[in-house]
């Protein structure tokens, strides 16, 4: 249950949103700190339930993001899986680059976790990863000069793909110089009286319960987080990332 967006800007950095979106009785995620993996450092949130997390990005520029797949009730269920797709993300951070990222994902035990969709951003490229729990992965490259959404619900990703995508295409339908302002103001968004289907979504048993936004430059990357919903008051933590000499 989530959206992420990946927005290219015209200063030539690439900024990642992501609305995180949990059951309302889960405990909060941890504010983003900085962990080395091998040789790489990395910043990233941590889920105190499974020790992993939603969202990171190295001091290589790759940022890499996780969403669940919600399958249609009909769908067949997949077997319960052994390990939380939180640990997906923090089993790629020493990767230099998607390309990397990608041979290290197809190397995984994938059909061991829930079905998930990882996201992997650098180097002008966004990587999609799909395991839908029945069918093999699939993976696709996306070149990056274009504004990105992917999106989950536990509702069923297919009830809030069309709507979520359709107001996604309206507010940014102006030029580079618009598309910061339109993601921040996208993440925000919510309908009245339905508030189950938006990007900032609330329901009986689920939120929105953090905002963060990778800032991935030439020379840094900046990691702010909102530990609530975009458009509530909350604690707000920035974690700069140097990156590493030749770091796309």
């Amino acid at each position: 249950m989530c959206t992420l967006t990946v927005v290219p800007l015209p200063s030539g950095a690439v900024q990642v949103a992501f609305n995180r979106d949990e059951s309302r009785a889960r405990p909060a995620g941890l504010p983003p700190r900085v962990c080395q993996f091998g040789t790489r450092a990395a910043a990233l949130p941590t889920d105190p339930v499974s020790g992993g997390t939603w969202l990171a990005v190295n001091d290589a520029g790759l940022a890499l993001a996780v969403l669940n797949v919600n399958p249609p009730a009909r769908a067949v269920s997949a077997p319960r899986p052994a390990r939380s797709r939180g640990a997906v993300v923090p089993a790629l951070l020493e990767c230099e680059s998607p390309s990397a990222a990608l041979a290290a994902c197809a190397r995984l035990d994938y059909r061991a976790f829930a079905p998930f969709r990882l996201v992997l951003v650098g180097q002008g490229v966004v990587a999609d990863v799909r395991w839908d729990g029945r069918e093999p992965m699939v993976m696709s490259r996306l070149v990056g000069r274009s504004p990105r959404m992917f999106t989950s619900s536990g509702l069923g990703d297919h009830l809030v793909e069309g709507v979520r995508r359709e107001r996604f295409a309206e507010m940014f339908a102006g030029g580079p110089e618009t598309w910061e302002e339109a993601q921040y103001a996208f993440h925000r968004h919510r309908w009245p009286g339905r508030e189950h289907l938006s990007v900032n979504m609330s329901r009986a048993d689920a939120r929105t319960v953090s905002y963060a936004v990778l800032d991935v430059r030439e020379a840094d990357a900046l990691f702010t987080y909102r530990a609530g919903a975009p458009d509530q008051p909350a604690a707000v933590t920035t974690t700069r990332l140097p990156l590493a000499a030749g770091a796309a």
